[in-house]
């Protein structure tokens, strides 16, 4: 969210937002070296705006708690470029209440930041997770700054208006307001947002507390960062709220909290904290939020681009498309006149069973509808972020291949949920299957276990039996799943920025770091690789729980403390993915002879220690294009050969470690002697992927082999090493 607002002053008004880089943004948009003025030219220099002044206020989600951080960052009120004028403080209390004495300054513009946890109104509990927002604001005549939700989601639409559309700071802020206030159908003439507090009378500070509640609603803190950067990324051009699907989960969560007199709860919870002398009767911008749907069929959807209704179900916890859709996307991809077809070209075919797509139509390769998968296509292999919306309305989006495992789990073998017609297919000499067979796209490549293809030219797709991969210019059908909060946003393998290599013989640049297991204390060296830091050491916790019918569940090689001390531990599946449960449930009964459901849009902690997970079959094939491309001496050279590591190796076939990363071929642990073999042959990483109940992915280094194998399917009770990525 606020790394926009690096992008924007700093590139060129580049909009990107981001927000692993929310905390550190108002660091990397200024430097010391910058000879620039903020409020004017150089020959400014020495002229202030604002001198010695002492600042007060409260941070609020709920209070923030004790010791948060919060920062003073000069910018200038016409250009909104941040300066180097940095004035530092903390939360003197639970109260959430700061003072920062001696701001000065060129402009009087400034931007506040808190960081830290604090109370929610929902639980009347500390938050076990920070947060940051933010206030921009005119310190002329003031001395007094509240920082809330409503100073963070009207933040980039200011910048916006001020740096694109050429408005005074005054005027953009005064119809940002009014703007955010309306995405919640919030009505009224309130003071400036920085004047707001939710511990005292009036309507203004009873809006301020609905919207703080109803951001928060029915999510966590990691799914509220996620609300306010949806809303900013929909809003900020706009000055519309158009994210449809956070939109109808807070909806949603009214309705229900409504019935169910957790507004009742939310009220006692903030008079119980003893601050407020009144609390502002909020309730009443809350209820007002749910829409009056008594218009409108709850079972149906209607796209706003052509006006086609289609009917809906929830199934499990998702609410899917009842119907194939028929949106008529006719952008040129996939070196087709056109991507979505009718049946044998004829349009009655579309209106009784929708039409069919490439896949890179599902995907909307183009980027028509957002950036998510945009070149996602034929002959490609693609970095996308999750959800993909794809070809699929706003506030929808084409269900991965775990989502619609996790359908087809739920509906057994029956069809008559779904009413999936059989629409056929579009293949390479025409059309078949009307009436027969029935196709639907995910937006998941083939990542490394297509047998006969690659995640260039194949993608999976789904039958009401099941789902496999077929090649991406096929077409087939197309049902959407609606957004919700739960969505987790993971970017995935494919077309990535290819990392130089850091290491060599002389030269060490690579960017290390350390792991300590708070579970036993051992340290581990980490190493950056692309967008992901991995442990560049395997895994030596010593996970004895009692699983696969075995006395232990993890091993030394040849039983020996010796090899763990040097090259970690041997894990079984079942071990590798915690299916005792000790430490996350997400794994919890997957092991051998069990073919378990697995939710691919969160990460799975398995045996890594807290904070990280276990590596899922995108991040490998991530890692393995990270640094594919690069060359040695002008020289292709395999993924595996810059991987492994440059001593260990048997005959003196030795890898390159060009990155750091290290794979040592420690071998592994066979079933059912229990024996060890292949030390300095091959090293054995499992993944988090399964082909079955009997085999799982593991990612292998080999000798003799320069390429990194990312098909492999083991059988489960095999013990392999493990390497573990940061969330």
């Amino acid at each position: 969210m606020r790394n926009s607002l690096c992008k924007k002053i700093c590139d060129g008004f580049v909009w990107a937002v981001s927000v692993a880089f929310a905390s550190i943004v108002v660091n990397a948009c200024s430097s010391s070296d910058d000879k620039s003025v903020a409020g004017g030219t150089t020959e400014d220099a020495g002229i202030v705006a604002i001198k010695d002044l002492n600042v007060a206020g409260v941070t609020q989600k709920g209070p923030f708690v004790k010791g948060s951080a919060v920062t003073v960052q000069g910018i200038n009120c016409k250009t909104l470029e941040l300066t180097d004028e940095r004035f530092e403080g903390s939360v003197k209390s639970d109260k959430g209440d700061f003072a920062i004495e001696g701001v000065t300054l060129k402009s009087s513009c400034a931007v506040f930041k808190v960081t830290g946890e604090y109370r929610s109104e929902l639980s009347g509990k500390t938050t076990d997770r920070e947060i940051s927002l933010y206030a921009l604001t005119d310190l002329k005549n003031r001395e007094n700054v509240n920082v809330n939700i409503l100073t963070n989601l009207e933040y980039d639409r200011i910048i916006y208006l001020v740096t694109k559309k050429g408005k005074k700071f005054a005027d953009a802020k005064a119809q940002a307001e009014q703007e955010v206030l309306a995405a919640f159908d919030i009505e009224g003439s309130f003071e400036e947002f920085e004047n707001l507090n939710v511990f005292e009378s009036g309507d203004g500070n009873a809006a301020l507390l609905a919207v703080s509640v109803m951001m928060q609603g029915g999510a966590e803190v990691k799914d509220l960062v996620k609300r306010m950067d949806k809303f900013s990324d929909s809003f900020a051009e706009s000055g519309e709220w158009k994210d449809s699907g956070t939109k109808a989960a807070i909806s949603e969560w009214v309705a229900a909290a409504a019935a169910s007199g957790e507004l009742d709860s939310i009220r006692k919870n903030v008079e119980g904290w003893g601050i407020a002398a009144e609390v502002p009767a909020f309730e009443k911008f809350v209820e007002k939020f749910v829409p009056d749907s008594s218009d409108d069929d709850p079972n149906t959807m209607t796209d706003s681009r052509d006006g086609q209704t289609y009917k809906t179900v929830k199934i499990g916890n998702r609410v899917w498309m009842a119907e194939n859709l028929n949106y008529a996307y006719l952008q040129p991809t996939d070196s087709l006149d056109s991507s979505s077809f009718c049946y044998n070209d004829s349009v009655k075919y579309c209106e009784r069973y929708g039409r069919l797509y490439t896949w890179s139509a599902a995907m909307d390769s183009v980027g028509m509808f957002s950036a998510n998968s945009e070149g996602c296509g034929r002959g490609k292999t693609c970095a996308r972020t999750y959800p993909v919306q794809g070809v699929c309305p706003d506030g929808w989006h084409l269900p991965s291949k775990a989502e619609w495992d996790t359908l087809i789990n739920v509906m057994g073998d029956g069809d008559s949920v779904m009413k999936a017609l059989p629409a056929g297919n579009r293949h390479i000499n025409g059309y078949e299957g009307l009436s027969r067979l029935t196709f639907f796209w995910t937006s998941t490549e083939c990542a490394g276990l297509c047998l006969t293809t690659s995640s260039a030219h194949g993608a999976y797709y789904a039958s009401l039996g099941g789902t496999t991969y077929s090649l991406k210019f096929y077409g087939y059908s197309v049902r959407c799943v609606q957004n919700d909060s739960t969505d987790h946003v993971e970017v995935v393998q494919g077309a990535v920025d290819h990392q130089k290599s850091c290491k060599t013989d002389e030269v060490d640049s690579c960017e290390y770091g350390t792991l300590t297991d708070e579970r036993d204390g051992q340290t581990y060296k980490t190493v950056k690789m692309g967008d992901f830091e991995w442990m560049a050491e395997n895994l030596n916790y010593a996970y004895l729980q009692p699983t696969d019918s075995l006395d232990s569940s993890s091993f030394c090689f040849n039983d020996s403390i010796e090899y763990c001390d040097k090259y970690g531990r041997l894990y079984l599946w079942s071990a590798a993915m915690d299916s005792a449960g000790v430490f996350s449930s997400g794994g919890m009964g997957c092991g051998y002879g069990v073919n378990c459901t697995l939710s691919y849009t969160e990460p799975l902690r398995g045996v890594c220690p807290e904070g990280w997970h276990l590596p899922s079959v995108a991040e490998w094939n991530y890692l393995n294009n990270v640094v594919y491309n690069s060359s040695v001496d002008g020289l292709d050279v395999g993924s595996a050969k810059k991987l492994k590591s440059a001593t260990g190796w048997r005959d003196d076939d030795n890898g390159l470690d060009e990155y750091g990363f290290s794979a040592f071929p420690v071998g592994s642990r066979f079933y059912p002697d229990g024996s060890y073999s292949y030390d300095g042959l091959i090293a054995h990483f499992w993944g988090y992927g399964m082909e079955d109940e009997s085999d799982a992915f593991s990612a292998d280094f080999e000798k003799g082999n320069d390429n990194m194998r990312l098909s492999s399917i083991y059988e489960k009770h095999y013990a392999f090493s493990v390497r573990c990525v940061k969330d």
